[in-house]
């Protein structure tokens, strides 16, 4: 059984918008490091069905939309996927299988439920067997030829599920940022899970919100022209933020100690989910 960590079991409890840092992680976090205060709020916007293990509920009935929109919470998921599976090319590009396991079957335990009842009425083949064989792979040959295509056709199996999507959201600054904000604040959680003591203790937690910070800024260079010009102060804000927030991550290899505390991050990701655009 895949233990469930705390963004996942935050999801599915299905907690709604904006969660307090009342949870006992964030205030024993916030006190030991002297920066509690009264009035700190998480910028989460996260409420998606995630299911307790593998199988889960997936589309099933169990679609309780968060966002108030079933195309974002999907892309959401499969955005998170692409987290996933890019922090784990990256650590199998250096070799280390071990740590790369996890996030490669985090997208089929822990994810794929959430959309496998969805893709049929958009008409997206069903993967769930091609991140089973990638997931195989890690566990039995990770550094062969054939976990390398698998990767790759498990990466073109999520594209083609993203690309079911309509056009006219794809390509929406006002859909595209929606989304971008619910994979932040699942970056930001991750992170403050992975630190105690003012120290990084979860490795896993520490790479899984490096690469939902990764895939948050390719999803946004899908709109960034649009951005750019029609919103420009937006746009400018964004930018900037995505640059701090990058350098929280300075490696898939977490330095010694972190380079910014858990409510630094928040208050990143604050900023751009106070943004709305039209």
């Amino acid at each position: 059984m895949t233990r469930l960590k705390p963004v996942e079991l935050f999801l599915a409890l299905g907690l709604t918008a904006t969660v307090g840092i009342s949870s006992s992680h964030g205030v024993s976090t916030a006190r030991e490091e002297g920066t509690l205060a009264p009035t700190v709020s998480r910028p989460l916007t996260l409420a998606n069905n995630h299911h307790g293990g593998e199988g889960g509920e997936g589309g099933e009935g169990g679609e309780s939309a968060s966002s108030g929109d079933v195309d974002t919470d999907y892309m959401t998921t499969l955005a998170l996927m692409k987290g996933h599976l890019m922090v784990a090319k990256e650590l199998m590009d250096q070799k280390k299988y071990e740590q790369a396991k996890a996030h490669i079957e985090h997208p089929v335990e822990e994810l794929y439920g959430d959309i496998e009842g969805q893709l049929q009425q958009r008409k997206v083949p069903q993967f769930k067997a091609t991140l089973n064989q990638l997931n195989d792979l890690a566990k039995s040959a990770p550094g062969s030829s054939q976990m390398t295509q698998a990767y790759g056709t498990s990466l073109q199996a999520i594209d083609r599920a993203i690309a079911a999507l309509p056009k006219g959201k794809r390509e929406s600054p006002e859909f595209v940022l929606g989304v971008m904000k619910r994979v932040l604040a699942t970056a930001a959680e991750e992170y403050e899970a992975a630190i105690a003591n003012g120290k990084i203790v979860e490795l896993v937690e520490y790479q899984d919100s490096r690469g939902f910070v990764l895939y948050a800024e390719t999803l946004y260079a899908t709109v960034s022209d649009k951005m750019r010009q029609k919103y420009p102060e937006n746009h400018r804000v964004i930018t900037n933020t995505m640059r701090n927030l990058k350098s929280v991550w300075p490696s898939v290899n977490p330095p010694k100690s972190p380079v910014k505390k858990p409510l630094e991050v928040l208050k990143w990701v604050g900023e751009i989910e106070k943004l709305t655009v039209k």
